[in-house]
């Protein structure tokens, strides 16, 4: 049954693509050029500066100033520090990415991995301040509160989470005792390792941007308008499109007239970050022993308490950031 299900959901798109081609085609071409546009050319140096980064050890330096924090509040390793403040300025997937280049280099052990995996797993500044608060919602102070809120659903998360006693898949890729550094080739393994994960990621970015439109093709938008009038069909809207797709789940939830309801959406789909996000995550820490549904309740309590955060905060702000 566990095939079985995957299997039929990927032959129901299959035929849906074949019924309209056209319509998927476009789909995929706006997918296309969303990564080449703004995924791109905006993750790809993070990406290849954290991958240089842990490749020539610059990690173990790097954690230790953030060591204590991440011990008492996650009860984390300290390249805890390194992976979180990565993941906080560059935005997803570099967290993910640079846990399972820790791991590899056995920097972190299969425990620590799942420990990162909940804290250092955010969007960044570029995307929440500049393309949601000044692009979608007109107000950079909007994109601030957000991200001001995002932060603090990662680290209230780690707490919560703190205790879990997480029991990673056995991993069959093999790990290096130690993180060793060839100068000869680090630099470019780090272009080639990036350059590769990029393709990853752009490759669920355009699927993920075609299921979305195969689900608009269902009359779904119709239907909750019909049972949930005004500003909260927009905002559940923005919940369902951005359980698949981060982007377009921000655009739906940016069009409610209401800042909070809009602010509450975009912040569990920011930090939820959709089946796009999850899978592209997932591709990095599946190195790890990490399982999907793992990380899938991870997120999803992520996306609640972001959503909780940020409701409170727009209500208080809302007349000073609309």
């Amino acid at each position: 049954m566990k095939r079985v299900l995957p299997a039929l959901a990927v032959t129901a798109f299959m035929c849906l693509i074949a019924a309209d081609p056209a319509y998927f085609s476009a789909s995929a071409a706006r997918g296309l050029a969303l990564f080449a546009a703004s995924v791109l050319p905006s993750v790809f140096p993070f990406f290849f500066c954290s991958t240089l980064l842990t490749a020539i050890g610059a990690a173990r330096a790097l954690s230790r100033l953030g060591a204590k924090p991440v011990r008492v509040l996650f009860d984390a390793p300290p390249e805890g520090a390194y992976a979180l403040t990565l993941s906080w300025l560059s935005g997803y997937p570099v967290g993910a990415a640079t846990t399972a280049d820790l791991y590899a280099c056995g920097a972190v052990d299969a425990r620590g991995a799942a420990k990162l995996a909940t804290v250092a797993s955010t969007s960044g500044p570029a995307f929440l301040i500049g393309a949601v608060g000044g692009a979608m919602l007109d107000s950079p102070g909007a994109g601030a509160l957000l991200l001001a809120a995002h932060y603090a659903s990662s680290v209230l998360t780690g707490v919560l989470l703190r205790k879990l006693g997480d029991r990673p898949r056995k991993c069959r890729a093999s790990r290096a005792a130690v993180c060793a550094l060839d100068t000869d080739t680090a630099l470019a393994d780090s272009i080639r390792s990036s350059v590769l994960g990029m393709l990853t990621v752009g490759g669920y970015v355009v699927i993920g941007g075609m299921l979305a439109d195969a689900l608009s093709l269902t009359g779904i938008e119709r239907a909750v308008s019909a049972l949930i009038p005004g500003d909260a069909a927009n905002a559940l809207l923005g919940v369902i499109y951005g359980g698949i797709e981060m982007t377009r789940g921000c655009v739906t939830a940016a069009e409610c007239a209401s800042f909070p309801l809009a602010a509450a959406s975009i912040a569990f789909t920011a930090a939820f970050g959709g089946l796009s996000v999850l899978l592209q995550s997932h591709s990095f820490l599946s190195r790890c022993g990490i399982s999907f549904r793992s990380l899938f309740a991870r997120k999803l309590l992520q996306g609640v308490v972001a959503a909780g955060i940020t409701f409170a905060l727009a209500l208080v702000f809302n007349n000073y950031l609309t």
